[in-house]
């Protein structure tokens, strides 16, 4: 009978010893669905701790039990907000999208590039602009670390997804799309070849 287990991102101690006991009782994991939303200015920070370093710290230490299994999958919930479109610097654009050059130390290191800007100026060297500008990073980056991890574990479906605007209290339920349509939306990622990112039921570019 599968089970459902939920973790946070935000709380990686409680996560790695939740981890460490599932490792015990279990073989394996079949699909791992990862999604999270932060934002302010410490806030910024924060949300690059939960939705990057969190996201890669959690599946890194579920990774072993997603190899063990026939037809481990991964499911990042990204956003429309991590298209890199939205970042200014056209040469970091390019640099980010070529996906056969890029590994995740250098996906860290824009990360961590964009931590120490976020006091002064970010948006002016080239960053993405606007209050969402951490969270655009944070979910960008995302994206790059789930092609990162296609490309080295392809035994592993791994994708990210935008299920659209989902009417839910974190969106004052002002969202246009039901949180069922929104789910699986989700869950229909996890069938998909690996490597790609998905919008609204569809693939979609990462640029």
């Amino acid at each position: 009978m599968p089970e459902l287990l939920a973790l946070s991102t935000s709380k990686i101690t409680s996560t790695e010893r939740h981890v460490q006991w599932r490792g015990y009782t279990y073989e394996r994991i079949d699909l791992l669905l990862k999604w999270c939303f932060r934002e302010t200015r410490d806030a910024g920070k924060e949300c690059l701790r939960t939705n990057y370093h969190g996201t890669k710290q959690v599946i890194g230490a579920l990774l072993p039990l997603l190899l063990a299994s026939d037809d481990g999958r991964v499911v990042n919930v990204s956003s429309e907000l991590g298209q890199l479109r939205l970042f200014g610097d056209e040469a970091l654009r390019r640099e980010l999208d070529d996906v056969e050059a890029l590994s995740e130390e250098r996906v860290d290191a824009v990360v961590a590039a964009f931590a120490r800007d976020l006091d002064a100026g970010a948006a002016a060297r080239g960053w993405p602009a606007g209050a969402m500008a951490a969270y655009t990073v944070s979910k960008a980056a995302l994206n790059d670390y789930s092609r990162v991890l296609a490309r080295r574990h392809p035994a592993l479906r791994v994708n990210c997804v935008h299920p659209g605007f989902v009417r839910t209290d974190m969106t004052v339920n002002f969202g246009l799309v039901p949180p069922e349509e929104g789910a699986a939306r989700v869950v229909a990622e996890a069938l998909l070849p690996a490597g790609a990112y998905f919008q609204d039921g569809k693939q979609a570019p990462f640029v």
